[in-house]
């Protein structure tokens, strides 16, 4: 229960600040978030078998955000818990799932530059490098020291050293995060209707290895490291919405391979009127030929490209089969030719978009190394609609359909005949509590 009588005490103290708040010249908010979705899945991610049981699940969100501001001091920090639904006895006695997802100070040195320290999202452009993943439940934040300027051009410059534990010699990393990561994100618009994104990230690795000497093998290890440098630029005259990324990786990955790896995106977006819009563009991640993985599996030099911390579940079909930050990474990369359109009018809003997913480098047959396959991998359709019940609460419902390939069953397993579907039902409730 000492959990949550640390929330009763931060729910208390952060009140009493906000009674405080017009003595302090300062604004207070406290706000909420609960967000249930279910989920009905067979073929999520993978492909299925014919006589697999589908599976179903429900799974809740709840936040509570607390926000304070003066002339000079920004705090914001946001207490969730992730649960799904029947996990733990109806009586229990203790819980660990409470958690910090944002816990921040902004301290503004002048009115246009500031420092913002502690654990924070890291939000930038379309989110492909950075993004908050909030489609997961449990979002994306990093622990980071940022500082930042915001003008005509805009410049974040961020730094960030994890550490799993305390400790008195040298600086072992257990946990599978970067080690170490630097960036440098600039922001101007070039002319009207055209902006400008630049990036530049360092992530540093630990690497775990072993050495034979005197015939017995001894654990190391080392940071490696790697730099991702790119930008996007978006085009926006009168009814089009044009946009073209770009980004390259270089040095090491977190296995000490080469790493060569780029990423190309394109798209355009269109509004017939105030209700339909269309949209259609391409995405290419570099891969890595799986007859170089075979030939030389130790030494060979990876080019599939990784978005790092983007925002997954928005790019590459709803399904998630092409996730690079877990079920795609090092992998034969992806093209993704996709077509969507929508339309919205009041509170309702309902969308259509299809995808034709392609390897971007070659996949072997039957072992074969001197025979490969086609790559076209499967089309996915994803069908979303959403209504808004009030100010603060709407709800989603989403239907999403793989018609996989030959070259994607002897990717992922499965079966490409099988009926490889998913849907979900969500609400979010995100009332304002005090402002």
């Amino acid at each position: 229960m000492k959990k949550f009588t640390s929330l009763k005490k931060i729910l208390v103290i952060t009140f009493l600040v906000g009674l405080l708040g017009d003595y302090a010249y300062g604004q207070f908010s406290l706000s909420g978030e609960i967000r249930p979705r279910m989920e009905y899945l067979h073929g999520y991610s993978t492909l299925t078998d014919k006589d697999s049981d589908p599976a179903g699940f429900a799974s809740q969100r709840t936040r509570i955000n607390f926000n304070y501001s003066n002339e000079r001091v920004k705090m914001g920090v946001s207490v969730q818990d992730v649960f799904l639904w029947g996990s733990q006895p109806q009586l229990f006695s203790t819980s660990n799932t409470l958690s910090l997802h944002q816990a921040w100070a902004q301290y503004f040195i002048a009115p246009s530059l500031s420092l913002k320290l502690g654990r924070q999202e890291l939000v930038y452009d379309d989110e492909r490098i950075f993004g908050n993943s909030n489609w997961d439940q449990q979002g994306r934040s990093h622990d980071v020291a940022l500082l930042r300027y915001d003008g005509m051009l805009r410049i974040d410059i961020g730094a960030a050293f994890n550490q799993d534990e305390k400790h008195l010699n040298g600086s072992y990393y257990k946990l599978h995060n970067y080690k170490m990561m630097q960036f440098v994100w600039l922001n101007t618009d070039i002319v009207d209707n055209l902006n400008l994104s630049l990036l530049f990230l360092n992530n540093g690795y630990q690497h775990d290895y072993k050495v034979l000497e005197e015939g017995i093998h001894h654990d190391k290890t080392k940071n490696v490291f790697n730099q991702t440098l790119g930008g996007r630029l978006l085009l926006t005259p009168g009814d089009f919405n044009m946009h073209a990324s770009a980004y390259y990786t270089m040095g090491k990955d977190t296995e000490d391979r080469d790493l060569s790896a780029y990423y190309v995106g394109l798209g355009v977006d269109y509004n017939m009127s105030d209700d339909w819009n269309l949209g259609i563009g391409w995405e290419h991640l570099s891969g890595t030929d799986q007859k170089d993985m075979i030939e030389n599996p130790n030494g060979y030099k990876n080019k599939s490209f990784n978005p790092f911390y983007g925002t997954s579940h928005k790019f590459n079909g709803f399904m998630d089969y092409f996730n690079v930050n877990s079920n795609w990474s090092n992998s034969v990369g992806l093209n993704d030719l996709f077509a969507s359109v929508q339309f919205s009018r009041r509170n309702f809003e309902i969308n259509l978009t299809g995808h034709a997913f392609l390897t971007a480098a070659s996949v072997i047959k039957d072992g074969n190394v001197n025979e490969t396959m086609e790559p076209y991998l499967g089309t996915e359709i994803d069908l979303t609609m959403s209504y808004r019940l009030s100010r603060t609460s709407n709800v989603v419902l989403g239907y999403s359909q793989m018609i996989g390939s030959e070259t994607l069953q002897a990717m992922k397993g499965g079966d490409r005949n099988a009926c490889n579907n998913w849907a979900y039902l969500m609400f979010t409730f995100k009332p304002v509590f005090l402002k």
